[in-house]
């Protein structure tokens, strides 16, 4: 179990341990003499995956939370051992293995000061994506993997540089295009059981859904006014959320719908 305790002042942050001691004793637990410290906001501290830390700015003391230097090393490791496992396979199969890892990390880091982060991954996933092109197809020019395997985004944008399986079409996330979005606290007084509240819990699920997945996931909620296809309801109500093709006379369209709903 990990926690933070902040105090005014270093005495109270120290006398904490002889507060702390008989509480968790009780309860079975002790604190880690190796892990447990004292330190100035100002130096900073790393918590689960996250750099929290005060800065001195010409506005004054500001408190600026990032994606930690151990947590970027870790996804970085991750992105390469995964580049590493997949040499040689088609662009298809990677984009697949690498787009839930990207998101994951995004998803993760979004709601703190990450958008220097975010480049910086997207600028060692295109690296890496070179160096794959390049054992795939050793003989062929860079003019002929950059007409076979790159286009511009699907939702749109002027980046030419999106790894593209020239077969699906389907294209590698780039973390950058993951909002950073401050999460904000529901008032203790919106009950989502309130029938006065229905259109403030309508609009917060919009953002949150907006928030947490892609353009064109986004797309497709929007035009199903962000309700299930199947079932109707929200789909924000913590069910899991995939993509399914339903077949109409015009061929195949990509819905939303809750997982459970698929029978």
């Amino acid at each position: 179990t990990c926690l933070v305790i902040v105090t005014e002042t270093k005495e109270q942050a120290e006398s904490m341990y002889q507060n702390l001691s008989p509480y968790l004793k009780k309860r079975g637990l002790e604190l880690s003499q190796e892990k447990t410290k004292v330190i100035h906001i100002e130096q900073g501290f790393d918590f689960l995956g996250f750099s929290i830390r005060q800065y001195r700015t010409q506005q004054g003391n500001k408190l600026f939370i990032k994606p930690s230097k151990d947590s970027v090393k870790k996804a970085k490791s991750k992105i390469r051992e995964t580049f590493h496992l997949m040499r040689g396979r088609p662009v298809k199969e990677v984009i697949d293995v690498l787009n839930p890892i990207i998101r994951g990390y995004g998803q993760y880091w979004k709601p703190v000061v990450a958008k220097k982060v975010f480049s910086h991954i997207d600028k060692y996933i295109f690296s890496k994506v070179r160096k794959h092109l390049r054992h795939l197809h050793p003989r062929k020019s860079l003019g002929w993997m950059t007409k076979r395997y790159f286009r511009k985004p699907h939702h749109g944008g002027e980046n030419k540089w999106i790894l593209t399986c020239p077969l699906t079409k389907v294209q590698l996330l780039k973390m950058s295009w993951i909002k950073i979005v401050r999460h904000v606290m529901v008032p203790y007084k919106n009950s989502p059981d309130d029938p006065c509240l229905k259109e403030y819990w309508m609009k917060r699920d919009r953002k949150v859904f907006d928030a947490e997945n892609t353009f064109d996931r986004m797309k497709i909620a929007r035009k199903q006014g962000y309700r299930c296809a199947l079932c109707k309801h929200t789909l924000q109500n913590g069910e899991t959320i995939i993509v399914h093709h339903f077949e109409n006379t015009r061929g195949t369209i990509n819905k939303l719908v809750h997982k459970p709903c698929i029978k």
